[in-house]
């Protein structure tokens, strides 16, 4: 399934020192520790979601995932990916289209928050910008990858307006 998926991934060596925007969350997943699995209430926090990206077509779901810092960084990032494509899976159940979520992974390296549970999380937000702004938003804020539904070349990424040179980051 992921290899279906284009992705853009960021050497963790030379970290934009960028602080990065708050964004309005739609809804956040919490986790178990080492788990991916969505508890019973998940649903209903993915629900005022479901109903945005229903009711704005043109619009991105951007699932940012990540963990707290128990473990390596290797496998944090892998556990990261595991809960962002649980909650993905959610919700494209719940009627999202596929193509209107973007995964973003941040694994350990994200803002910590103030205990390990509140950073075993998927935060959902919704983006209206280029695709290119989502990722160097991404990589400003110590994310690893994102990936998104419907392959794009660089070529066609260069093409969205204000574009961002991934390759630089």
């Amino acid at each position: 399934m992921m290899t279906a998926l284009f992705a853009a991934v960021l050497a963790v060596a030379g970290r934009a020192e960028t602080r990065v925007k708050p964004v309005h969350a739609l809804g956040e997943v919490f986790f178990k520790f080492d788990s991916a699995a969505l508890s019973d209430t998940s649903r209903l926090r993915l629900q005022k979601p479901v109903e945005f990206a229903i009711a704005n077509p043109s619009a991105r779901l951007v699932l940012d995932a990540h963990c707290d810092p128990i473990g390596t960084a290797p496998y944090n990032i892998g556990l990261a990916i595991r809960r962002a494509s649980s909650v993905r899976g959610a919700l494209i159940e719940m009627g999202v289209p596929r193509d209107q979520i973007v995964l973003a992974f941040y694994g350990e390296d994200g803002v910590p928050r103030a205990t390990y549970a509140d950073d075993r999380r998927v935060t959902v937000w919704e983006s209206r910008v280029p695709l290119n702004a989502v990722i160097a938003r991404t990589f400003a804020g110590g994310g690893t990858a994102v990936t998104w539904g419907r392959p794009m070349t660089m070529e066609q990424l260069a093409e969205i307006p204000e574009a961002v040179a991934i390759s630089k980051r």
